[in-house]
């Protein structure tokens, strides 16, 4: 939640603050009666600091904000000076094109508008909508003379499947894990309804193929929530085919995709804690996974003990393990293109419990760092990481996931047990332990329910250490003491 920057000055009307971070926010044109903003992080607590950013921004925007109106104005008189000539194709559609009889300093200030690159996203839908019809008269005009080369543009016969997906995903600019789930599921999609990816895409780009996937959509066992993301798949395709060709791809086809509704929160399947004694199973000495697999059993320790998702689990770096006036603590931070935290209140750092210092956490690793000769910039777990540099989702549903079903623990309910099953464990402890939720947030990483947790319920390392070290789970004792033996050895 945001919370207004309460103060005077004239950047500062512009300021919001959300879990002690500022953000600029601006209010934008209403678009079909709906209110947007522009929001931008600072990366700052400091107010000072906060406002000269504020005070630069302001300026960077209104600059941008006047120049686009300023253009727009002028676009708007150019054009009730211009000659234009009217023609009737065979169809009897009239079409108006800019006449060559214009004065041709009038034409040269029309291809000055044209060729500059303005920021039309603040401005009300009518002027950018206008700014494109301008722009389009003028390129036409420029290729009626030769000036500019005709597009050369056939996709009936030209242009596949895979050629329009291929240019949409370069222009989306995902990480390369994300860009290929998203090839994955287009082109499973194409395959169901008898298309190959290397067809023509004028054979995707018809009614009937699109109402057939469409219904197979629909008839998905999933949530309401997949379901939306791949019908957003097929929007992509039919409105990138549209940018690259929008006299030959129409978006009227759009019309045909039902909206899918999201998956409301009380309806997913939450995720579960593991049991007591499903915990003494997982660390079983019986079990010898975590012996071969060290870096999985630190993983596993740092989601049980401080309730990190998956990614802040695996990706995080040498740097990151840090003593700070004399408190071991983990910084979980966003310093790598891999590290993919959820929110604000993610980024923390945490005084590591005395139960998961003792079973040699912070020792472990200083000394691996010195027997590889790591840097700080290195992670702790190198296989977060792919051999081509990507983030690796495939580490831990292959490995602790997959342990986990081969010991026989599974859900006897409708709840999921997984990885993120350790967060909840987490905080149980913490609850059993008389936590309160506020510090239970700054330990686990939640953003809190209310604007006071949010706000105003900071809390200093040293208070933050106590009652992390509440977490505890001595029933475990036993099987750390094991493993503490054994990974001492390593």
């Amino acid at each position: 939640m945001f919370k207004k920057c309460q103060s005077k000055c004239q950047a500062d009307k512009h300021l919001w603050i959300r879990n002690s971070v500022f953000y600029y926010m601006v209010e934008l044109p209403n678009e079909n009666g709906k209110r947007r903003y522009f929001v931008k992080s600072l990366h700052t607590t400091n107010y000072y600091e906060a406002q000269e950013k504020a005070k630069i921004m302001l300026e960077t925007l209104n600059k941008k904000d006047y120049e686009a109106k300023a253009y727009v104005l002028a676009a708007k008189i150019i054009m009730q000076k211009l000659v234009f000539d009217k023609d009737t194709k065979s169809d009897g559609t009239e079409v108006i094109r800019i006449s060559s009889k214009n004065d041709p300093t009038v034409l040269k200030s029309a291809f000055e508008i044209v060729a500059k690159e303005l920021d039309l996203s603040t401005l009300p839908k009518a002027d950018q909508e206008f700014m494109q019809t301008f722009a389009k008269m003028v390129g036409d005009y420029l290729i009626s003379i030769g000036a500019i080369p005709q597009p050369k543009s056939n996709p009936n016969s030209n242009h596949t499947i895979k050629e329009i997906m291929e240019s949409m995903l370069k222009k989306a600019g995902n990480v390369k894990s994300v860009e290929q789930n998203r090839r994955t599921l287009i082109t499973k999609m194409i395959q169901n309804v008898g298309l190959n990816i290397d067809d023509k895409y004028s054979k995707f780009y018809q009614p009937d193929i699109i109402q057939k996937m469409c219904d197979n959509i629909t008839a998905m066992n999933v949530t309401g929530t997949v379901k939306r993301n791949h019908a957003r798949e097929i929007k992509n395709l039919i409105t990138h085919a549209n940018y690259i060709d929008p006299d030959t791809y129409k978006t009227n086809l759009l019309n045909l995709i039902p909206e899918f509704k999201k998956t409301r929160k009380t309806e997913r399947n939450p995720h579960w804690p593991y049991t007591n004694d499903e915990l003494k199973q997982i660390f079983d000495p019986s079990n010898d996974y975590f012996n071969e697999n060290p870096d999985m059993f630190w993983s596993v320790m740092v989601g049980l003990f401080l309730g990190a998702r998956t990614n802040a689990a695996i990706t995080l770096q040498y740097a990151d393990i840090v003593n700070i006036d004399g408190i071991d603590c983990l910084k979980f931070q966003d310093t790598h293109p891999i590290k993919q935290l959820k929110n604000d209140a993610s980024r923390r750092t945490v005084p590591i419990p005395k139960q998961l210092l003792d079973m040699g956490f912070v020792t472990y690793f200083q000394n691996q760092k010195i027997k590889i000769k790591a840097k700080d910039t290195d992670f702790i777990i190198p296989h977060c990481q792919t051999e081509s540099g990507e983030y690796n989702n495939k580490f831990m549903t292959r490995g602790f996931i997959q342990y986990i079903k081969d010991i026989g623990i599974t859900a006897n309910n409708p709840h999921k047990l997984d990885f993120h099953s350790l967060r909840k464990n987490a905080n149980q402890r913490l609850e059993e332990a008389g936590v309160f939720e506020t510090f239970i947030n700054d330990i686990i990483g939640w953003e809190g329910k209310s604007t006071r947790q949010q706000s105003y319920s900071n809390h200093d390392l040293i208070k933050i250490k106590e009652q992390a070290d509440k977490l505890r789970y001595d029933f475990l004792q036993p099987e750390f003491d094991y493993w503490r033996d054994v990974m001492s050895k390593k």
